[in-house]
């Protein structure tokens, strides 16, 4: 039945789609006071779902300018791995130098990319994928359903450095591979050098957008590397050999990393030649956009200081609706934290409103839930937490905190009640300062801890060290199903209810059976508050006004770049 429910699921998916915990620092800083403002009219008039100019590619197209330099809030940290990596600055690098098997249009709609066709069994527990032919790595090497094979098999591996998650144990077999009763995933199949299936024990309704997430590794590569030695194996992490429209060449840490066009792309080969991330500072990418250093950046700011020199330079911003999460994560491992109590104190303090209206100038909304509020399923049982200092200091004092000597700060058993708050320097000092505040009107002491963003990624990776809070954000991407591996960063992952509620979640029989097991697991994560999302914001993307055919498409930073390029 060849895509026959494809375009059910792809409909049904996009209403119970959460949030990809891919972690990048929260994007957009906070306002100098947690007061609300308006947003700025002339952003209002001018900013909103622009695409840029589109134009058909001939052959005798030809770029005016050889160099795309794409300026990234903070550098990659050099894990170019389809499955490993962790950050969006090293995902973008992965997306433009390997491929996945499906990607997605700017209508939302599955396209083929390493497959030529699919199939999907009728109670959707059978995915099969046809592969291109002639298809070659960077290296040279064919691709082929190995490498499909490969890539999916190893992270279903007991020693896959990310953890178990739910899609692989999905699978038919994974578990007895992963416990090491088995050699191989039964359910993953090689049935000739360009045919793969994939056979779940369960329907599992969100397969598809799962392969649209996960490039293909290749084989030949990382085979003779054990999969526990993976994430130490610096030489192949940062020299990623793949099959998509750029070659790798160059990384220096914290400035840029160069790539250079595939000529052998089987899409055809980009028409601008090279492609450099470089690290663009806050204060300078507006500047550096005008004046040619940068061709693309993300916006950093909606507030008019952050887009003003755009706007008079009629530079253009493409702009994607509640794109976004600025969360806030908790330790629950922690002495303090494990009571869910203080968790939702520290929430009810927070004015998450007046963050929307002053912090991102009114360009985004309020989310309860790991989830896009403007979902249609996204349920309406949740708790809001409302804004109440009232409430916050109530459930403190249920905890046994009090202010009992008089100095702001509630206290127990002698001890202030005073948690750090660990987050990146450059793109969230404002917000931390907000937060702080907050807190402080409640009673509660947040000390601040600024590091670089790979730091405190480090720290949020590794389950033995210690913090207590930090701020993150997340890419609303399709449902790559939070919990399991991607529940790090509040270490929340071993909990039997989470666990039990997500797995029902994913093998759902029907769009109406996964609404209703997806708001049962929001309903438990908003009650248990192992992270909050403190709001979703709306992303933008402001280039270069001569750079043709560059579209901002769902899930997608690089739709078609081959056919990208400067015009005269």
């Amino acid at each position: 039945m060849k895509k026959k429910i494809t375009k059910v699921l792809s409909t049904g998916l996009a209403l119970t789609m959460v949030l990809s915990m891919a972690a990048c620092g929260s994007k957009k800083p906070a306002g100098d006071t947690p007061a609300a403002t308006s947003p700025s009219s002339s952003a209002a008039a001018v900013v909103g779902t622009d695409t840029g100019k589109v134009a058909e590619v001939t052959d005798e197209t030809v770029s005016a300018k050889d160099t795309l330099v794409w300026g990234s809030k903070a550098g990659a940290s050099g894990v170019f791995h389809p499955t490993l990596q962790y950050s969006n600055y090293d995902r973008e690098v992965v997306f433009l130098v390997y491929d996945r098997l499906l990607t997605k249009d700017v209508d939302d709609n599955y396209v083929e990319s390493l497959c030529e066709s699919y199939e999907i069994n009728e109670d959707a527990t059978v995915y099969t994928f046809n592969l291109k032919k002639d298809i070659k790595w960077h290296d040279g090497e064919a691709f082929t359903a190995e490498d499909v094979a490969f890539t999916y098999e190893t992270t279903c591996h007991p020693d896959f450095g990310k953890g178990y998650d739910e899609f692989s144990a999905a699978l038919l077999g994974a578990d007895a591979y992963h416990d090491g009763t088995a050699d191989h995933v039964e359910g993953i199949k090689v049935i000739d050098d360009y045919t793969v299936s994939f056979t779940f024990k369960a329907p599992y309704l969100d397969a598809l957008v799962k392969f649209i997430d996960k490039p293909v590794l290749a084989k030949h590569i990382w085979e003779g590397t054990p999969v526990g030695k993976w994430g130490d194996a610096t030489e192949l992490l940062q020299n990623p050999v793949g099959t998509g429209p750029y070659k790798f060449v160059e990384f220096v840490p914290d400035q840029y990393v160069k790539l250079v066009a595939n000529p052998d792309y089987f899409k055809g080969e980009p028409l601008i030649k090279n492609f450099i991330f470089k690290v663009s500072n806050k204060d300078t990418c507006q500047a550096e956009l005008v004046n040619g250093d940068i061709d693309v950046t993300e916006v950093r700011t909606w507030r008019p200081d952050g887009i003003q020199t755009f706007l008079d330079n009629n530079i253009p911003i493409a702009e994607q609706l509640d794109t976004n999460a600025t969360y806030l994560v908790f330790d629950t491992t922690d002495p303090i934290l494990s009571d869910v109590r203080i968790r939702q104190a520290i929430i009810y303090a927070m004015n998450r409103q007046a963050m929307v209206d002053g912090l991102v100038a009114g360009h985004g909304s309020l989310s309860n839930a790991l989830m896009k509020p403007s979902l249609s399923v996204y349920p309406d049982t949740l708790n809001t937490y409302d804004y109440s200092i009232e409430k916050a200091q109530e459930l403190l004092k249920e905890a046994g905190y009090e202010d009992t000597n008089g100095d702001g700060i509630v206290d127990k058993d002698g001890k202030n009640l005073a948690l750090t708050l660990q987050y990146s320097t450059g793109s969230n000092d404002e917000l931390v300062q907000v937060i702080q505040n907050f807190a402080k009107a409640a009673g509660i002491q947040v000390d601040l801890v600024g590091q670089d963003f790979n730091t405190v990624l480090a720290t949020l990776k590794d389950s033995t060290a210690e913090f207590d809070m930090a701020i993150m954000g997340a890419t609303y991407r399709a449902n790559m199903g939070y919990g399991g591996s991607n529940s790090w960063m509040s270490r929340w992952d071993k909990d039997p209810k989470e666990v039990e509620l997500l797995n029902a979640a994913a093998a759902s029989k029907n769009m109406e059976e996964a609404a209703a097991n997806y708001g049962a697991w929001c309903e438990y994560d908003n009650e248990m508050t192992p992270q909050f999302v403190l709001y979703f914001y709306n992303q933008g993307y402001a280039y270069n006004p001569k750079l043709v055919n560059y579209v901002v498409a769902p899930d997608e930073w690089f739709y078609n770049v081959e056919t990208w390029y400067f015009e005269n």
